[in-house]
């Protein structure tokens, strides 16, 4: 668990520091930059956990069930229900609606569908070939964000 320091700042030089912290953030737009400014910020486990977190909302928001969350990404039941209880906010819902309209995050996802499957039901997916995991396991599903 994350340590805070018991001692706070004030509430307005925390809300100075947030606000050059975010309007640094939007100013990168190289991924490269992106990367080493938080592999900078994050400890290796600080980073791990924000990837998974974000990893369990999308995975949720793709209608994944509990266990193949928790046997994908190695969580707890705890991490998913907390990640669970924010997904229907605007924050994920503003990110949730990028991700869809990211052709590459698409495949990316659906190539990790078929390799989880491939892991827990590899005769299947072996009969059934590409064609035939794609008409029964990746038909259009049409997901409004409300």
């Amino acid at each position: 668990m994350t340590q805070i320091s018991k001692r706070q700042l004030v509430k307005d030089l925390e809300h100075e520091i947030y606000d050059v912290f975010w309007s640094t953030i939007v100013k990168f737009t190289d991924k490269k930059e992106s990367a080493l400014f938080f592999s900078d910020l994050f400890t290796t486990n600080e980073r791990i956990n924000f990837t998974k977190r974000l990893a369990i909302s999308i995975l949720l928001y793709k209608e994944y069930d509990w266990k193949t969350i928790k046997d994908l990404l190695k969580v707890s039941d705890g991490t998913i229900a907390k990640m669970s209880s924010k997904i229907d906010s605007h924050g994920f819902k503003l990110f949730f609606a990028k991700l869809e309209r990211d052709r590459k995050w698409q495949q990316f996802w659906k190539d990790l569908a078929k390799t989880y499957l491939t892991i827990t039901h590899g005769d299947k997916v072996a009969r059934l070939g590409d064609e035939g995991i794609e008409k029964i396991y990746f038909k259009k599903k049409s997901k409004l964000l409300h």
